[in-house]
């Protein structure tokens, strides 16, 4: 293992499970194999130093312009969303290097092809998302993505989301790196807490990302230092019969995503969700011009 990017964990009277590291040429049924049994892995170099520097030079405005916290005061919504991280979404509409080479990530996608199509016909982005993480902030509380959709969040249940959580900076404990607790998407019981022990963090350098399933417990970590942001993007895709996080369609304008290839398009939702063993369709649009082929045209 590449001891740049050695999982790193606060002292324990016992010693955290460390997450595996893949590289990105690795062969997919390895990953599937340690998510299947973790429900994360770290996989090295998953975005090139180019890439990198393109969606940070692009995002950076946006990042400049956005204040660290939510809009509410409530105690838990800023126990989740963090009082010192600074989130924002529509990054397709933001930046073009996110919807020409992270959308459409082609390792994510095919592990997302493997553990999701299962159980869908077809599947779209939940969110895209950058969480960046001030000097100062407190652990996020562990969760599980598909918390979102509690019916189908069970031990017993499909899988029905799949994530990534790109570094743009480096990812050490000291800023934040995010909290892990390898196969709790396997316990019998989703409501007991994980220990300290059972819990790890993703080290990891930019370029890497964090490949995750929706039912293992996850965070954000704590930032310690006094003056380095950890710039976070995260990317998640959701079976096409439920409803995303982010209404990716409203985030990029029409004739922005009339510019994308199909593939694109259907995962910001400009085409609708085909159910064809039923013959039904969700997200259909009636219009006498329909941008984009939205909710007609099949991917």
């Amino acid at each position: 293992m590449d001891a740049a990017i050695a999982p790193t964990t606060t002292p324990r009277s016992r010693t955290a499970p460390a997450l595996e590291v893949r590289d990105r040429d690795a062969a997919l049924p390895d990953l599937l194999s340690v998510l299947d049994r973790d429900g994360a892995v770290v996989v090295r170099d998953m975005l090139a130093p180019a890439v990198v520097a393109a969606l940070r030079a692009e995002l950076g405005p946006t990042e400049h312009a956005t204040g660290g916290g939510p809009r509410e005061a409530d105690e838990g919504v800023v126990r989740f969303w963090g009082g010192r991280t600074k989130r924002f979404a529509s990054l397709a509409r933001r930046s073009e290097t996110f919807a020409a080479q992270v959308l459409v990530h082609p390792l994510l996608g095919a592990v997302a092809d493997a553990l999701l199509l299962p159980h869908c016909e077809q599947y779209w982005m939940n969110t895209g998302q950058m969480m960046i993480i001030g000097p100062g902030e407190q652990a996020q509380y562990l969760h599980r993505d598909a918390d979102n959709w509690p019916r189908v969040c069970a031990p017993d249940g499909p899988e029905v989301t799949v994530s990534c959580m790109f570094a743009l900076s480096d990812f050490d404990a000291e800023v934040g790196a995010t909290r892990v607790v390898p196969g709790s998407h396997r316990w019998d019981d989703y409501s007991r807490e994980a220990a300290d022990h059972e819990t790890t963090q993703a080290a990891m350098p930019a370029g890497a990302g964090m490949i995750y399933t929706g039912r293992v417990l996850h965070g954000g970590g704590a930032n310690r230092t006094a003056d380095v942001w950890r710039w976070g993007m995260h990317l998640s895709y959701l079976v096409g019969w439920l409803t995303p996080e982010e209404a990716g369609c409203l985030g990029i304008e029409p004739d922005r995503a009339r510019t994308l290839p199909p593939r694109a398009q259907q995962l910001l939702g400009y085409r609708c969700y085909h159910e064809r063993a039923t013959g039904s369709r969700l997200w259909t649009v009636d219009y006498e011009d329909v941008p984009v082929g939205l909710g007609w045209d099949a991917p």
